[in-house]
């Protein structure tokens, strides 16, 4: 009875054990699935409020270039699928193509093969701006809620209005100082305009003026540029002007409403002109195409990764749709890649979004564009026009496009290139 009675204490003793010993496990298992169950709900709601709270409204935003911020604004309009986003540079509303993905927003900018990447936490978008087509090439970035902030926040008042033309000269690395003409407006510390060379133009600048120095930024994804111009004691700017990742120039202006640049229009050696490239299909077209027999032809010689080219597709669109009865128009596309489907993709994308309802042909790369018109003399910028009358003859070469943002050197190539058109259908 003894031996009987110490095994029931014994296996009392067990059993106690074991039951206090489940019971721990069990109390540690509900609170390590407790605490899972609550990360995994704030993990959903986290997710589910990124993707119920994309940006909204206006946002200022920088990019960080050589140490110094390439400030700029992006509109933020619409929910959901109809989220839209756009690049806010003066008088410009440049659209981009937005993807929420839970965190992250991803906004493919207008027709350029560049984009801003970002996360977004509680409103502020932290990521990078990426050009695709080149390698390595990225910035800093990040926008947040606009609550007041101007452009640049600058603290001193403004001691001089820079409202007016400038005969301005920016030294670019090498040769001469090339001349441009400077056009600001200035409101308050706001100023706007652009600077514009024998090439083209920056487009369209905006910024803001402290004391005697005036700050300038515009960014297209395509490009971010900053100005900063300071007036000395003579009356005289001397500035600096910051391009991309590593282009760094000076500049030097001074007032002159009388400057006037030099004239765009290009000598040819002969008025024997011809070409001979795909178009988007594959389809190999040349000047003696049928489409272009008895009418005047204009020649756009074109990049979809030149600003200056989308201003000029624009305007162009417009009119060939006002004029496609009496003329018409090819464009010439040298690419940065000389790949066909490379080429084709961002040129259609171009075509498409900057309404330009005429031919497009893939004429290969930028570098090559000199080799395929021999005949012109010097350099050809991005975008130039040839203007061809009925009988396929070289009559007139513009070089460069000075845009919207230039006023009136952009309304006087508009009456120049009316004019033109005018002469060759009349003829």
């Amino acid at each position: 009875m003894k031996v009987q009675k110490r095994e029931n204490t014994t296996w009392t003793i067990v059993s106690f054990v074991i039951e206090i010993t489940y019971s721990l496990m069990w109390q540690k298992l509900l609170t390590y699935t407790s605490f899972m169950l609550l990360l995994a709900s704030c993990q959903s709601t986290s997710t589910s409020t990124s993707k119920e709270s994309p940006p909204q409204g206006k946002y200022r935003a920088a990019i960080q270039l050589q140490g110094n911020e390439v400030p700029f604004f992006i509109q933020f309009e619409g929910e959901g699928a109809n989220l839209k986003a756009y690049i806010l540079n003066s008088d410009e509303r440049l659209e981009t193509d937005v993807l929420i993905k839970e965190d992250s927003i991803i906004m493919d900018i207008n027709v350029f093969d560049a984009s801003l990447r970002a996360k977004y936490t509680d409103t502020v978008l932290t990521g990078e701006w990426v050009k695709h087509y080149a390698k390595n090439y990225r910035a800093p970035f990040k926008a947040v809620p606009i609550n007041g902030q101007q452009r640049f926040e600058l603290e001193g008042k403004p001691a001089y209005n820079f409202t007016g033309k400038w005969e301005t000269y920016f030294s670019l690395g090498s040769g001469e100082p090339r001349p441009a003409v400077g056009n600001f407006r200035q409101e308050g510390n706001h100023i706007s305009g652009s600077f514009a060379l024998a090439s083209g133009d920056f487009r369209y600048l905006e910024g803001n003026v402290s004391d005697s120095t005036f700050y300038l930024s515009t960014f297209n994804g395509e490009e971010a540029k900053l100005f900063i111009g300071q007036l000395n004691g003579s009356g005289e700017l001397i500035g600096k002007y910051l391009n991309g990742l590593t282009g760094n120039y000076s500049f030097t202006a001074k007032p002159n409403e009388n400057f006037r640049l030099a004239s765009k229009e290009r000598k040819v050696s002969t008025q024997t002109i011809n070409f001979s490239f795909p178009d988007l299909q594959g389809n190999i077209v040349s000047l003696s195409d049928p489409r272009f027999k008895g009418k005047p032809l204009i020649v756009q010689i074109f990049g979809s990764w030149c600003p200056s080219c989308m201003d000029e597709t624009k305007y162009l669109g417009q009119w060939y749709n006002d004029n496609k009865e009496r003329i018409e128009i090819v464009a010439l596309a040298f690419e940065k890649k000389d790949d066909f489907q490379y080429a084709k993709t961002r040129v259609e994308k171009s075509k498409n979004r900057l309404n330009a309802d005429y031919t497009f042909l893939i004429a290969g790369h930028e570098k090559d564009v000199s080799k395929a018109f021999p005949t012109i003399d010097g350099p050809i910028y991005f975008p130039t026009t040839l203007y061809i009358d009925k009988n396929g003859q070289l009559r007139k070469v513009h070089s460069g496009f000075n845009g919207p943002s230039t006023g009136p050197l952009f309304e006087q190539w508009k009456a120049d290139h009316q004019a033109i058109v005018e002469e060759l259908v009349k003829e």
